[in-house]
């Protein structure tokens, strides 16, 4: 059995921002005990991608996060979110069920400041949500390019 030594185990990154050209989004990564410094330090990372790339979309799955904030954590990362946002910015959590007090905080801070959150239980829906569409519209699109074309 190989051992895990000190180095390799701080080599483990808690939070991981991740954009993807294709859907002009930032998809945010949380797992384990993330530290909110460092929760804060990723948004910041993906807030300056989002406003280098002119994009508005953010995905943040927090499904494989096991840290249980303070409401003055929770508040602190979503607070001044607008400020840094491009505008018009959409910014869907993935929760787990026992998360949803967690999302609503943040829903509730980030939307008195006048950003667009919404929370989800699929990864799926939270992307199909920033997009503006419906998972439907996105299913049936092909079939109805197909319809078209072929009259």
């Amino acid at each position: 059995m190989k051992r895990t030594t000190h180095f390799e185990r701080n080599l483990i990154m808690s939070c991981m921002a991740n954009p993807v050209r294709e859907d002009k989004c930032v998809f945010i990564t949380y797992k384990g005990e993330a530290p909110v410094n460092e929760m804060i330090s990723t948004r910041y990372v993906a807030n300056r991608y989002l406003a280098l790339k002119h994009w508005n979309r953010i995905v943040v799955d927090i499904t494989e996060w096991r840290s249980r904030p303070t409401f003055l954590e929770l508040s602190s990362l979503a607070s001044n979110l607008s400020s840094e946002l491009p505008s018009n910015t959409r910014v869907a959590l993935v929760v787990r069920s026992n998360q949803v007090e967690q999302a609503k905080i943040i829903e509730r801070v980030a939307r008195n400041e006048g950003v667009s959150v919404a929370y989800f239980f699929e990864a799926r829906e939270a992307k199909y949500w920033v997009q503006g569409r419906k998972p439907l519209e996105q299913e049936n699109s092909g079939i109805i390019h197909k319809i078209k074309t072929s009259q």
